[in-house]
This record gives structure tokens, sequence and C-alpha cells, in this order.
């Protein structure tokens, strides 16, 4: 059962890193918004959303957050992977989450501040509190 719950957790964490590389790319005009593998909902249509990564809250130790969260939630997919084969154990991506669960309360934080509605953003935190949500059954087992 823990397989399942925790493959779709990485699912969820590939898709979220796939976002945030997607941010990224528009950020930095390695591609154009309009994407068609990326959802409508996610697509960034104006420069709203790009213009946080210039503020003290779309940075951590210098770099974008959309850079960071792209090889955070790669390596996020990986430990889930990992812990679903019993190669890894369960407490590693837990402990992911729950260090995503609290820098994404510091960026939600940052968006109501500047007044900024990201779909992206808050998409990628959704999954990050969904994955945390799925990892919390096998914990109290």
């Amino acid at each position: 059962m823990y397989f399942d719950f925790y493959l779709f957790g990485a699912l969820l964490t590939f898709v979220g890193g796939a976002l945030s590389f997607y941010f990224y790319g528009v950020y930095s005009n390695l591609f154009r918004p309009e994407q068609k593998l990326v959802p409508s909902f996610c697509r960034l249509s104006n420069t709203d959303c790009t213009s946080i990564v210039d503020t003290k809250y779309g940075r951590l130790l210098g770099y974008s957050n959309a850079i960071i969260g792209t090889f955070f939630l790669l390596f996020h997919t990986i430990l889930l992977v990992g812990s679903s084969l019993n190669l890894i154990h369960y407490y590693f991506p837990f402990i992911m989450s729950i260090f995503s669960i609290t820098i994404g309360a510091y960026l939600l934080y940052g968006l109501i501040k500047l007044k900024v509605k990201c779909n992206i953003c808050i998409s990628i935190h959704v999954i990050n509190i969904m994955v945390f949500i799925i990892q919390i059954p096998r914990l109290i087992e």
C-alpha cells in the first residue's frame, strides 16, 4: 500500500520539479511561456509571477527559488522512489517534506505580502502539502 502512495508522491514531486523548471526557464528566457505540456492554469501569462524572483522572497542563498526548487523536488522524487522500493528509510523523504512545507510557508507569506497571485507557485506548494500528507500514514503505523 505504501509503495503506491510513495510512487504517487514521487510523481507529484516530479511534476512540481518540472513546473519549477518551467518557471525558471520562462524567467531566464530559455523558452516562451506558451508551452503545450504545461496546464493552462499554470502557464505564466504576465510578468507578475517572474517579478517575484528579484525580491527577497524569490531567492535563497542568492539563487532563484525556481532553480533550487527544481533540484530539490527532483531529489525528493528520487528519495520517494527509493523509499517505495525500501532502498531508503522513509524518514528521509519525510524530513524533506517538512523542510519544503516550512520554506513554503515563508514563500507563501512573500506572495501575500507582495500581493502576487502566482498559480504555478501555489500549485507547487499544494503539491508539497499533498506529498507531506501522503507520507503520514507510514509514520503512524
